[in-house]
């Protein structure tokens, strides 16, 4: 079988809480359109290269950063061929068989490719070329002699004190900030043992750099990747730099005398001049790394990141405005972010297809994609809701285990009803309920929680506990069905249920809708809405768009589901509609769109059809059209 992981299962931090400028360098799986636009929208050689440069200018609120790509002189075919490339100039004083670059022949290209690692699901830009301070020509060797009339390029690299100065070309990255903050950088490193740098320009020493992620090969006691913490990285380094040092140790610990102190230092000794400095390290040996890096900024400063001899990926950034490193990793490696856009892959022992994340499809639910024109979302899951408790995708079953710290908790997810149905067939139906345990003959009891279709919630913890009128902050629920089913129109919808302390909201596209302050005592309502996060871990069998509550007669919700998100933080309404843009960047013309579609359309006979200029077609019409309102690709 082949085994898919995605990055700490989608489940632990993509974006962290509160980041007021965010910048992805990959949407969608495709390059951002800062980088688009100088390399196609799947990457290639660079098109605005000049001086041995790309540069691209990315901007996020009170944040910019730059990326530079660079040119590093063509390998020679064959040494001493006819191939060569770099041509010498004089003598370096003081260094044999060292001279000054009089010119290169050939250069490699600049590139900028979206890449992703393998077996998880981390996408990153690519760039090419090493960023070097300094090129020389040196004589090349083979088989211990010198070959007449043969130069290869000699770098000088980055040291930490920046005694030699900044990279002249290659790949880096500057970062600035109108005010002070901190940054958190989402990178890729092929050799982690290559130092990674991030300096203060004006200084150009290096700055304390704090990385947290994961690391080839450092997995958890389940087998599985683990993400690790700042810390924790630090502690691997420890154990890469000083191998024999430490079993020396831990062998004494176990049988003291084993080692005399005398022979423990002399170990440490030799280890300490082959050492690599593990405060500039990021991966263990020569392991790959992908994760993140944080670190401080002052107003007006720039700060360049950048590895010694080699290429660091770039997934984009987050700047904290007013918070330092420390507390932005403290924040951030306890979130927990999990998202899913039902992406599937063919398992290759089964020649099933299984998502990325591990949700299966229950009954007559099933994954899908669309190559629909104009389609917002390439897959979804689709529900069938004919029947009763039987259909629904289910999630994986930690999930809604991460509130109880933060006591906080946003459950987000683009839903579309089936354009076969109305408001009457779906009245109670849910979008999303949790239990304990799986589908019982009579009904699954407490707890539970479930997220209504008609915008109202309820949690069970011991008893029955809805949220009810009088916990309305408007004295009264609104139930959005019938001449207000907010999915009459059949389009994508964004709902949003926002849970915090006592506190819970509701939003469709962004909009507020209901409110309540679960703290108010109600006669048969005594449960607060704190057990949802005290209880939460018990909540294991978790549900989209299925109903498995005691024995009632609702069927499973007829919709679709797109880009799930789940996160133990609250989201506001100005972060809500800023992930529905980002989900949906044509959002707002697909509703003005649909809004025009839909008056222009139904002016005819009912499942009549119309082209784009609201012309009515033959039923054997092929191309676009507009049915009831609803735009298609009929093939």
């Amino acid at each position: 079988m082949k085994k898919i992981f995605t990055l700490f299962s989608m489940a632990t931090v993509a974006m962290s809480m509160n980041a007021q400028d965010v910048y992805d360098a990959i949407v969608d799986g495709k390059l951002a359109p800062e980088f688009s636009a100088v390399a196609g929208e799947n990457g290639g050689v660079a098109n605005n290269a000049a001086d041995g440069k790309s540069i691209i200018t990315m901007t996020a609120g009170k944040a910019t950063v730059t990326a530079v790509g660079g040119t590093t002189p063509a390998n020679d075919a064959t040494i001493g061929g006819g191939a060569q490339q770099i041509v010498p100039g004089a003598a370096v004083e003081g260094k044999e068989n060292l001279y000054e670059v009089a010119a290169v022949n050939a250069w490699n290209d600049i590139k900028w490719d979206r890449k992703n690692q393998g077996d998880i699901d981390f996408w990153y830009i690519a760039g090419t070329g090493n960023p070097y301070v300094g090129l020389y020509a040196k004589q090349s060797s083979k088989d211990g002699s010198l070959v007449e009339g043969s130069y290869q390029a000699e770098y000088v690299y980055y040291e930490p004190d920046g005694s030699v100065g900044m990279p002249i070309t290659g790949l880096y990255y500057t970062f600035s900030a109108t005010t002070a903050g901190a940054f958190k950088v989402k990178v890729w490193a092929n050799k982690g043992n290559r130092k990674t740098f991030v300096v203060n320009a004006k200084t150009m020493q290096a700055e304390r750099l704090l990385a947290s992620g994961y690391i080839n090969g450092v997995n958890g006691a389940d087998g599985k990747k683990k993400l690790l913490t700042v810390e924790q990285v630090d502690s691997v380094h420890t154990e890469y730099v000083y191998p024999n040092y430490l079993k020396a140790i831990r062998e004494n610990e176990a049988t003291p005398g084993t080692w005399t102190q005398e022979q423990i230092d002399s170990i440490h000794a030799s280890e300490e001049p082959t050492a690599i400095d593990r405060q500039y390290v990021i991966g263990n040996g020569n392991q790959n790394f992908w994760g993140w890096l944080t670190f401080d900024v002052e107003p007006g400063e720039t700060y360049w990141v950048f590895q010694h001899s080699s290429q660091i990926g770039f997934g984009g950034f987050e700047f904290h405005e007013g918070k330092t490193a420390d507390e932005l990793i403290n924040g951030i490696e306890a979130a927990y972010v999990y998202t899913t856009n039902f992406s599937t892959y063919e398992d290759e022992e089964t020649g099933e297809r299984v998502t990325w994340n591990g949700e299966k499809a229950i009954g007559e639910g099933k994954f899908s994609s669309t190559e629909e024109e104009g389609a917002p979302f390439g897959n979804y899951f689709h529900n069938d809701g004919s029947a009763q408790r039987t259909s629904y995708c289910l999630l994986p079953e930690d999930v809604l285990a991460h509130s109880a710290k933060t006591e906080e908790l946003t459950i987000a997810v683009w839903v579309r009803a089936d354009s076969t149905t109305t408001s009457s067939q779906y009245l109670w139906a849910p979008l999303f309920t949790a239990y304990t345990q799986a589908p019982l003959e009579t009904g699954n009891a407490a707890p539970m929680f479930a997220c209504q279709y008609r915008g109202v919630l309820q949690v069970n913890n011991n008893g029955w506990s809805d949220y009810v009128d009088a916990q309305n902050t408007a004295g009264v629920n609104t139930l959005y069905h019938g001449d207000k089913d907010w999915l009459a129109d059949h389009k994508w919808h964004y709902y949003t249920a926002v849970f915090e302390g006592e506190n819970a909201k509701v939003f469709f596209d962004g909009e507020l809708k209901n409110e309540w302050d679960a703290s108010k005592k109600v006669s048969d309502n005594e449960n607060t809405q704190k057990g949802l996060f005290s209880n939460g871990a018990d909540l294991k069998y978790i549900c989209l768009g299925g109903n498995q509550a005691w024995n009632w007669a609702d069927n499973d919700a007829p919709f679709d589901f797109a880009r799930l998100l789940i996160k133990n933080s609250k989201m506001s309404a100005g972060e809500i509609k800023a992930q529905m843009l980002a989900d949906f960047p044509g959002y707002e013309a697909y509703q003005q769109e649909t809004a025009i579609q839909t008056v222009k359309a139904n002016t005819g006979n009912a499942g009549a059809a119309y082209n784009l200029a609201c012309q009515r077609v033959s039923s054997n019409y092929k191309g676009l059209i507009i049915q009831n309102g609803i735009k298609k690709m009929v093939k």
